[in-house]
């Protein structure tokens, strides 16, 4: 186990939460929200899981979790570590949370996964397909090393800090050794045809190029954007209202015996 200083996670993770609130407050004077004042014209309900990516706090969560709690979804953002520790670890504790939502709820929960977060709900998804109801990710890449350039060094920068003792961060082996290889599978493995997946990304995404975001297993939607915009997008969230509609459309989600 890695030795952290006294304090540490507490001062990175008060960081962190004041970088992402000042992201988002930037991005959403050119990407907002949607009004306040639009008509909800297709209320939800059922549990969602909010899943955040790299370097993402729940104040990076919360314009898209006002809006879905807006809709009468029962919204639980997930933002463990920041999305910048082991995969797979994260993995395994995200599924063990959907699995308690979903049992408490009496029935399956929706995933709504940002980024690193969509990939972590591919692998829930595919780790625990009687929990989930629908899978939407939002820029998320799927392929092993679908990033922009300066975003691939940025992540082998990350994994080499994580394995020289940085507390926290994911190391060289998630990203090409044996520790997270199942989780990397997962993301073009076969998806589970009852489980409606959606994948929403840009083709001026700046971090993720959209052909990783493109899954043939998914009903795959264009919207414009940046990748932090679309953390603030109101494109963006109808995007996902609509999908989550369509599930609510097709009649009452199973419930879990």
């Amino acid at each position: 186990m890695r030795w952290s200083p006294p304090g540490w996670n507490a001062m990175v993770g008060f960081g962190l939460a004041n970088v992402g609130r000042a992201t988002v407050g930037v991005t959403g004077l050119r990407h907002r929200s949607v009004g306040a004042a639009e008509e909800v014209t297709d209320p939800g309900r059922g549990p969602v899981v909010l899943l955040g990516g790299m370097c993402e706090t729940g104040p990076c969560l919360e314009p898209m979790g006002r809006w879905l709690t807006r809709l009468g979804y029962d919204v639980h953002p997930f933002t463990l570590g920041a999305g910048l520790g082991c995969a797979q670890r994260t993995v395994d504790s995200l599924t063990r949370r959907v699995r308690t939502i979903a049992d408490e709820a009496g029935e399956p929960v929706r995933l709504v996964g940002h980024s690193r977060g969509g990939q972590f709900g591919r692998a829930v998804g595919a780790a625990a397909p009687e929990s989930v109801a629908q899978l939407i990710t939002i820029g998320t890449p799927f392929d092993r090393w679908g990033l922009t350039p300066s975003m691939t060094l940025v992540a082998w920068g990350m994994a080499a800090a994580g394995t020289a003792g940085v507390p926290g961060l994911f190391g060289l082996g998630c990203m090409a050794g044996r520790c997270c290889a199942g989780f990397r599978d997962t993301l073009r493995a076969p998806w589970p045809a009852a489980v409606p997946f959606t994948s929403i990304y840009s083709r001026t995404d700046g971090a993720v190029p959209w052909r990783s975001s493109h899954d043939p297993y998914a009903h795959n939607v264009v919207v414009e954007g940046g990748h932090i915009a679309q953390l603030t997008s109101a494109a963006v969230q109808r995007a996902v209202a609509l999908e989550l509609a369509a599930l609510q459309s097709t009649g009452p989600v199973r419930a879990i015996a």
